[in-house]
């Protein structure tokens, strides 16, 4: 239960960071992207209910559409709720369903178009009792509600958009774009919008703001849930969090696009870095500090979260172009610039802005400043498509012998091969290839014979010969072991090879893609390693892995080789890649930080942003079932004497060397002993069988305790 409870405390702390608003919407002068797809389809009719209620907070489904809105006397919202199936769902109550109703105001004078909301409320300041009470865009609900009981349903709004004055006056404009949506509580949440034109009922072709979708936002936080967990899409999300909606204790701008940029960038923020913190005062004066949240890649990567036409290329793990996503360089405004650069005075700033009609002026492509993708660049990712090095071969690969491997490195842009023996953006680089075994589980026993076996490595610019068609070939430093010297074991199975680098370039160091390429020592054909994560999944939330100086980069195999279970730091603690990761991703509900080389990453550092349970976040597949393969080895965790030899060290069995990894309080760690673990095994007693785990038993697939029910994303 402790860890259930820490793990909401950190999803509900940590979705507000989920929805980031456009640099501003799309002005007059900017060319849209794509037509949004804010066109109303129908719905299909429900099925009728059956006969025993179906009912929606009953439901393991829910599917909710608005399929009409009629301004009259007053505004009445016709919408269906169904199951996956298509079942119509009855006995929606009053009580289950919040209304948003909000215009699109238009592009002007600098500012992009924006969401007003007609419902708003004078929140009155209790922390900070001096300052002014703040308005805020709401939601009503409590109108009359018809239950037709075929799925059906009729809402009818308190709220008046021709007659709101207090206490925020807002004018009724029908030739605008008009939104509704609906918050469904009680039961699944789901939050249907609905697009129109009051005074032609269009839902076609009409103006639209159209800059983040919930999909990529979900590519981290999976899935976006906020407000008590009712509130799920970003469509939703921006009729809240409007221009002019502040929280009063902290004087904070709550428009979507500010408060956004201002949470991923919280430790990053001048102000933060200047001492101070950035605090929002929630539900009942409930305090969220976000002075230690940091964006987990570049935060310069703005196209992770809003992505246009002109950005779409350049994007790494991005979810969709928008109609509006190149709105954030297109479409500078005082409030989201100054979100993240909030040590900018704008009252002085270049002579001083009153609005946002002159920002364009100076940061364009043509204006003094540049253009806002010039000065939010990362040189080392947009110039990764200029560099490929492929392996082309790994021959002598037998027990005793150097492996010999050929390989190319070539510009993708143009075709040519790269002279790295001559270039002079080789000089001082860095290109290396490196050697793993055994693909089952690499520990590179033999590797050495006196110190810890990572990953053999062989500079490759200093011991490369240049081929007649372009290409090169290196020869390994180290044999591959045959068992002859110290610790006596020779190599077995498949092996890997892997370059490994970096090249200079005109504004800094260029990383490159590392693919692996596997071969065979005795095996009958060369065994790939199985692909427990991916590098796709991993830079669904750090856009590019780049480790060690830029020198392992995007290669989670690559990884691997050295963090294997045969590494241990000198205190005692394994850094095996699977221990490592889930000690790191899991500090929230970890009892001790994990620490590595005197670094605690407790959640000072690390602020997972989803569901920290849901395996498949990371996970390829199903390969965070129980039981492990066979193959998968118990992880050391003390070297002992002789760091080369395995057979003096102290090692953890495979599951809880995994499952400890976030499971690390006694109790867990009794458990698992209880049913075969042991956190002193030796290589002697994994082997004899003595030291031999039953987690399958209970939480394999189908099993009474099974993985995927007890981690709750079944």
């Amino acid at each position: 239960m402790k860890e259930l409870r820490l793990v909401l405390l950190l999803i509900s702390a940590l979705t507000l960071s989920a929805c980031g608003g456009g640099g501003g919407s799309s002005a007059l002068d900017v060319d849209p992207g794509p037509e949004p797809p804010n066109a109303q389809q129908p719905p299909p009719a429900p099925e009728p209910a059956p006969e025993e209620p179906n009912t929606y907070a009953e439901s393991d489904s829910v599917r909710a559409s608005i399929t009409s809105v009629d301004v009259g006397d007053t505004v009445q919202v016709s919408f269906q709720v169904t199951d996956d199936d298509g079942i119509a769902l009855t006995g929606l109550t009053s009580g289950n369903v919040r209304f948003h109703l909000a215009k699109l105001v238009p592009a002007a004078n600098g500012d992009g178009s924006y969401w007003q909301s007609y419902i708003n409320r004078l929140k009155t300041p209790n922390v900070n009792p001096d300052n002014p009470p703040a308005v805020q865009a709401t939601s009503e609900r409590g109108g009359a509600l018809a239950d037709h009981g075929d799925g059906t349903y009729t809402y009818t709004m308190n709220t008046d958009p021709r007659s709101v004055t207090s206490p925020l006056a807002v004018s009724y404009e029908p030739d605008l774009t008009h939104r509704v949506g609906i918050q469904f509580s009680g039961g699944i949440p789901v939050n249907p919008t609905y697009d129109w034109v009051p005074s032609s009922g269009a839902t076609a072709g009409i103006e639209s703001r159209d800059i983040v979708v919930t999909e990529t936002c979900n590519t981290c936080h999976n899935p976006l849930a906020f407000h008590g967990g009712g509130r799920i899409e970003t469509n939703l999300c921006v009729m809240c969090h409007n221009k002019g909606t502040t929280e009063p204790n902290s004087l904070e701008e709550m428009d979507l696009a500010a408060l956004v940029h201002r949470i991923h960038t919280g430790r990053d923020l001048p102000s933060v870095q200047a001492g101070g913190e950035y605090v929002i005062w929630g539900y009942r004066d409930s305090k969220h500090d976000y002075s230690d949240v940091g964006f987990p890649q570049d935060v310069n990567n703005c196209a992770k979260c809003h992505m246009g036409s002109s950005t779409a290329d350049a994007v790494i793990g991005a979810e969709a172009v928008t109609s509006q996503g190149d709105n954030w360089h297109q479409v500078p405004s005082m409030l989201a610039c100054g979100s993240c650069h909030d040590d900018v005075d704008f009252s002085l700033h270049a002579g001083g802005q009153q609005d946002n009609s002159g920002c364009q002026s100076c940061h364009s492509d043509t204006g003094i400043a540049g253009s806002i993708i010039d000065n939010h660049r990362n040189y080392p990712i947009e110039s990764m498509a200029s560099i490929a090095v492929d392996i082309l071969s790994v021959e002598n690969t037998s027990p005793g012998e150097n492996p010999v491997v050929t390989f190319t490195v070539k510009n993708p842009l143009t075709g040519e091969n790269y002279d790295i023996l001559n270039d002079s953006r080789w000089t001082g680089a860095r290109l290396r290839m490196s050697l793993s075994w055994n693909t089952d589980d690499f520990t590179n026993t033999g590797a050495s014979s006196t110190g810890k076996p990572f990953a053999p490595r062989t500079d490759a610019l200093a011991n490369s010969v240049a081929n007649a068609d372009g290409s090169y070939t290196v020869v390994s430093d180290v044999a591959i072991p045959d068992g002859s010297e110290h610790p006596f074991r020779a190599a077995t199975g498949s092996g890997m090879a892997i370059m490994q680098g970096r090249m200079n370039g005109e504004e800094g160091r260029i990383p490159f893609n590392q693919e692996p390429f596997f071969f065979a020592i005795d095996d009958a054909t060369a065994q790939p390693r199985a692909k427990v994560i991916s590098a796709e999944n991993c830079n669904n939330c750090h856009g590019v892995m780049m480790f060690h100086g830029n020198l392992r980069t995007n290669t989670e195999a690559g990884c691997q080789s050295c963090h294997n279970p045969r590494i241990a730091t000198d205190a005692g603690e394994s850094i095996e890649m699977r221990r490592m990761i889930h000690g790191i991703h899991g500090a929230a509900v970890r009892e001790d930080p994990l620490v590595i080389r005197g670094d605690p990453f407790d959640t000072d550092v690390v602020k997972f942003p989803g569901v920290v349970s849901d395996c498949t976040t990371c996970h390829e597949g199903d390969s965070y079932q129980v039981p492990l393969a066979d193959t998968k080895l118990a992880v050391t965790w003390n070297m002992g004497a002789d760091e080369a030899d395995p057979a003096d060290d102290l090692m953890i069995t495979p599951h809880a060397a995994t499952c400890t990894g976030c499971h690390d309080d006694d109790l867990a760690k009794a458990h698992m002993t209880q049913n075969g673990a042991d956190f002193e095994a030796t290589e002697a007693s994994v082997a004899s069988g003595v030291s031999t785990e039953t987690c399958g038993v209970c939480h394999g697939p189908g099993r009474t305790a099974d993985l995927k029910v007890m981690h709750g994303f079944d």
